[in-house]
C-alpha cells in the first residue's frame, strides 16, 4: 500500500509541476476505433466475446473528457444441456474519463472511467428458440494512454461492468484496446 500511496503521489507531483508550463487547454473533440474481450458471467454459462466498437468525445482540459461509445459483438456458441447456445450482444451509452498525464510532454496518462450503457443480449438456442434480453451495465475502470504525435493516441482500458436488469447476465470484464484521432 506504501507503494501505491508513493507511486500515486509521485505521479501527482510531477503533473502539478508540468501544469505550470502547459499553455492554456482548449476542446478538442475525437474519434476512436475499439477491439473488445468480454469475459461475461451469466447463470448458467460464460460466454466469451470479441466486439468492435466506436467512441466519439471531447476533451475539456489534460484531465477530463467525455465520450458516447457503440459495441456490436461477435457471437459466442456453447453447448449447455444437449443444445447449443448462440449469443451475442451490443451497447451503447456515455462515459466519463479522468485522465492523469505524466511527464512534462504529457504524451502517458493514466485514466479512469466510469460510465453507464444500455446492453441487448441476443439469445439462440439452436434449433428454435430465439430470446432478447436488455438492460443497463453501470461500467467501471481504468487504463493507460499514449499519444503518438498531436493527432494519434493509443489507449488500454479495463473495465468491470455490473448489469441492472438483465436476468441472465450479473457482470462483465472488458479488456478494450483502442486507436484514436484527436481534431
Amino acid at each position: 500500500m506504501k507503494k501505491i500511496t508513493f507511486l500515486l503521489t509521485f505521479s501527482a507531483s510531477c503533473a502539478i509541476i508540468c501544469s505550470a508550463q502547459a499553455d492554456s487547454y482548449q476542446y478538442a473533440p475525437y474519434v476512436g476505433l475499439d477491439y473488445t474481450y468480454n469475459q461475461t458471467s451469466g447463470r448458467g454459462f460464460s460466454p466469451r466475446y470479441h466486439a468492435a466498437g466506436l467512441h466519439i468525445g471531447s476533451t475539456y482540459s489534460p484531465y477530463f473528457a467525455t465520450e458516447m461509445f457503440f459495441n456490436q459483438s461477435g457471437t459466442d456458441s456453447q453447448h449447455k444441456h444437449d443444445h447449443k447456445i448462440k449469443s451475442s450482444y451490443r451497447s451503447y451509452g456515455l462515459d466519463l474519463i479522468a485522465a492523469l498525464p505524466l511527464g512534462c510532454e504529457k504524451k502517458f496518462a493514466f485514466l479512469a472511467t466510469t460510465g453507464i450503457g444500455e446492453y441487448v443480449f441476443k439469445h439462440k438456442v439452436l434449433p428454435q428458440k430465439h430470446h432478447n434480453e436488455h438492460g443497463y451495465g453501470y461500467r467501471f475502470g481504468g487504463g493507460a494512454q499514449y499519444a503518438w504525435n498531436k493527432n494519434w493516441q493509443t489507449r488500454f482500458l479495463t473495465r468491470y461492468v455490473n448489469f441492472d436488469h438483465v436476468s441472465g447476465y450479473d457482470h462483465d470484464m472488458e479488456y478494450q484496446l483502442s486507436l484514436e484521432y484527436h481534431f
